[in-house]
C-alpha cells in the first residue's frame, strides 16, 4: 500500500479509477427516461431547441446550466443517453476535484506526510464517486444543476489552494481571477453557490493562514471580490426568487427576467402558502438528522419522500399511512441536541487543534462546518415547497466521507500500532 501511495502516477491512477468505478455504477443508467422536472424544463422547453436563443437563455438565473441543455440538444435531441453520459461525466469530474481538494488541503498542514493525504483523500473520493446518495443527482437529469454548480464551486476552492501555494504573483492573480469567475458560473448554474465565499474564508482561516487574521486580511483582494459578487446575486436573484427553490419556472429562469415567486404560485420563499418559516425550520433538524442517517445507511432511498412537516419543538410529527423512513419519527428537539451536539463537537475539535500537532481534529472539525454551511440554503428557516431532496446533500456529503474516512484510517492506524507493539513485546 505504502508503495502505491508513494508512486509519481498515483494522482493519474485515482483519477482513472474513480472515472471507471463511476462509470461502471452508472451505465445502467444510460437509458433513464425523463422525468418529473425534466419535462417542463427540457422536453418542453423550446427555448433550448435552437442555440440562436443561447444568449437569451444564458441570461436566465440558471442559465450556464440550461445552456449545457441547449447543447445536449443540438447534438441528441431528446435521446436521453446524451444528458446521462454529460452527468456522469460531471459527477466523475466532481469526484476528481473532491480528491484533489482535499489531499491539497491536508498537504497545507501535514508537510511530511504526503501519502497520508494521499490515502485520505482518495478514500474520501472514491465514497463520494459510488455512495447511493448521489443517485438522484447524477441520474436525475434535470439535477445537473446541483452537480454542475458543485463542479464550479470545487473549482473554486481548489484554484484558491493552488493560487495561495503559488511562488509566482502574476500565476496567483490569474488564479484569484478564476476563483472569481468559478464561483460566477457555480451560481449561474443553481443558487447554492451563494455559500462560496463563507466557506472560502473558512478554509483560509483553518489551513491557509493558520489562524492568523493578519494573513488572511493579506488576501482581502479575492475574498473582496467574492463578497461583493455575493451581494449582487443576492440582490439581483435571490432576493427577488424569494429564497432557494429546487426547480420552478422562476428559479430556472429562462429569461434575464427574474420572477418574483411571492404569491399563490410560490415554489419557495416567505411566500410558499403550505408551511411557514417557523414549520420549515423545525422539518429541517428532522431533515438533516436523516440526511446524515442516509450518509450513513443508504437505504429506502427515494425521489419523492413523503416526510412529516413539523409544527412545533416537543410535537411528534404525524407520519403518513404507508411512509416508510430509516428513523423512527421524533420531536425536532431530539434532532436539534443531535445537531447541536455535532457543531459543539466541531468547535471541540478545533481548540483541540490549535497546538498545531492534529491535523486530524481541525479538518474533521471543518469539514463538519463545510456540511452545514453547504446545506444551508435549502435546510433553513426560508420555506421550499418539498422539505426533502436527496439531491441537495450531493457537495455537502462530502464533508461527512471525509470524517468517516478519517475514522476509519483512525482506527485502522490504532490497530497496526497496537499490533506492532504486540510483535514488539514478544521480541523482547
Amino acid at each position: 500500500m505504502e508503495r502505491l501511495l508513494q508512486s509519481k502516477y498515483f494522482h493519474v491512477g485515482i483519477s482513472a479509477l474513480i472515472t471507471a468505478l463511476i462509470f461502471i455504477v452508472y451505465s445502467n443508467t444510460f437509458n433513464a427516461s425523463f422525468h418529473f422536472d425534466d419535462i417542463p424544463q427540457i422536453v418542453e422547453n423550446y427555448l433550448i431547441r435552437d442555440l440562436g436563443n443561447l444568449g437569451q437563455i444564458l441570461s436566465g438565473a440558471r442559465g450556464v446550466t440550461m445552456a449545457t441543455f441547449a447543447l445536449n440538444y443540438a447534438v441528441g435531441g431528446l435521446d436521453v443517453t446524451g444528458y446521462h453520459i454529460v452527468n456522469t461525466l460531471i459527477h466523475a469530474v466532481n469526484a476528481i476535484l473532491a480528491y484533489f481538494l482535499v489531499y491539497n488541503i491536508l498537504t497545507l498542514i501535514t508537510k511530511d506526510s504526503f501519502e497520508w493525504c494521499k490515502k485520505i483523500a482518495a478514500y474520501s473520493a472514491l465514497i463520494f464517486a459510488v455512495h447511493p446518495i448521489q443517485t438522484q443527482s447524477v441520474t436525475y437529469i434535470v439535477q445537473r444543476m446541483e452537480s454542475l454548480s458543485s463542479m464550479f464551486y470545487l473549482i473554486a476552492l481548489y484554484l484558491f489552494i493552488r493560487a495561495v501555494k503559488s511562488s509566482k504573483s502574476r500565476v496567483r492573480v490569474a488564479m484569484y481571477v478564476a476563483v472569481v469567475f468559478s464561483f460566477f458560473l457555480s451560481f449561474k448554474s443553481k443558487e447554492i453557490a451563494i455559500t462560496l465565499p463563507a466557506l472560502l474564508l473558512l478554509m483560509d482561516y483553518f489551513f491557509v493562514s493558520g489562524r492568523d487574521l493578519s494573513k488572511l486580511i493579506s488576501r482581502w483582494p479575492v475574498h473582496g471580490a467574492v463578497w461583493l459578487l455575493f451581494i449582487y446575486f443576492a440582490v439581483s436573484t435571490v432576493a427577488p426568487m424569494g429564497g432557494f427553490g429546487d426547480l420552478s419556472v422562476e428559479s430556472a429562469g429562462m429569461g434575464a427576467k427574474i420572477v418574483s415567486p411571492v404569491g399563490e404560485g410560490a415554489s419557495a420563499g416567505f411566500g410558499v402558502k403550505s408551511i411557514t418559516p417557523w414549520e420549515y425550520l423545525l422539518t429541517q433538524f428532522n431533515v438533516i438528522v436523516y440526511y446524515l442517517a442516509l450518509l450513513l445507511v443508504p437505504i429506502n432511498q427515494n425521489l419523492d419522500y413523503d416526510f412529516p412537516e413539523a409544527s412545533g419543538l416537543f410535537s411528534t410529527p404525524a407520519l403518513h399511512e404507508g411512509t416508510v423512513l430509516n428513523l423512527p419519527v421524533w420531536p425536532p428537539v431530539v434532532s436539534l441536541i443531535i445537531l447541536v451536539m455535532i457543531v459543539a463537537a466541531a468547535f471541540w475539535l478545533f481548540m483541540k487543534s490549535k497546538s498545531g500537532t492534529m491535523p486530524r481534529a481541525l479538518t474533521a472539525s471543518f469539514f463538519i462546518f463545510w456540511f452545514f454551511i453547504l446545506i444551508s440554503p435549502t435546510s433553513s428557516f426560508i420555506p421550499i415547497i418539498d422539505v426533502i431532496f436527496e439531491h441537495r446533500v450531493y457537495m455537502a456529503s462530502l464533508g461527512f466521507f471525509v470524517i468517516f474516512s478519517l475514522c476509519l484510517d483512525y482506527i485502522f492506524s490504532a490497530r497496526s500500532r497496537s499490533e506492532k507493539q504486540e510483535v514488539s513485546d514478544q521480541i523482547k
